[in-house]
């Protein structure tokens, strides 16, 4: 009966040790979205690990170049980017995709604009 009462014991005390997840799968982006992150969080979650591990980073394809403006067109989609370029050239407010993946320097360049 001692036996029995020790290796209940010895379980009742492991088990939950077995029951907590890891930082590969916390990290995971079905993880991510399954408890409420936004996809902004995933994907920024999933550069940083990238960063960490000294792995490329593929930007996913943004929805503004999913826009109705693009044609068969290449003369046409050429005027649409260098549009959109110019305008996200001028407004500061734009996200350009160099959030974390710029070196911060403290002095004034031609790369803050």
């Amino acid at each position: 009966m001692k036996k029995f009462l020790l290796t209940v014991g010895v379980l009742a005390i492991s088990l939950p040790a077995f029951a907590g997840i890891g930082v590969k799968e916390s990290t995971s982006p079905e993880y991510l979205r399954n408890y409420g992150c936004s996809s902004e969080a995933v994907k920024y979650v999933q550069l940083n690990k990238a960063q960490v591990n000294g792995q490329p980073f593929v930007t996913p394809i943004s929805d503004r170049r999913q826009s109705k403006l693009y044609t068969n067109s290449e003369v046409w989609n050429t005027i649409v980017d260098k549009t959109v370029d110019f305008f996200n050239y001028i407004d500061p407010a734009q996200d350009k995709d160099k959030f974390m993946r710029q070196d911060i320097k403290y002095y004034a360049n031609t790369q803050d604009l």
